[in-house]
């Protein structure tokens, strides 16, 4: 459990952190640049949390 194991928990919280706040944002359904980063954001946590994941697994 060295660097890149901590690397993968810390890049998953910072995603889980990304995709609970774009969730909440796209509960407020409201129109404009937030809701289109909110977008922007769930597509990112999509492929970077399974990524993480992958790298959590193959360091622990």
């Amino acid at each position: 459990m060295g660097l890149p194991f901590w690397a993968g928990v810390f890049g998953a919280v910072v995603s889980i952190v990304f995709l609970i706040r774009a969730w909440l944002e796209l509960r407020r359904n409201r129109e404009g640049h937030l809701r289109n980063a909110a977008m922007i954001h769930v597509g990112m946590a999509g492929l970077f949390l399974p990524a993480c994941l992958v790298i959590i697994l193959a360091y622990m």
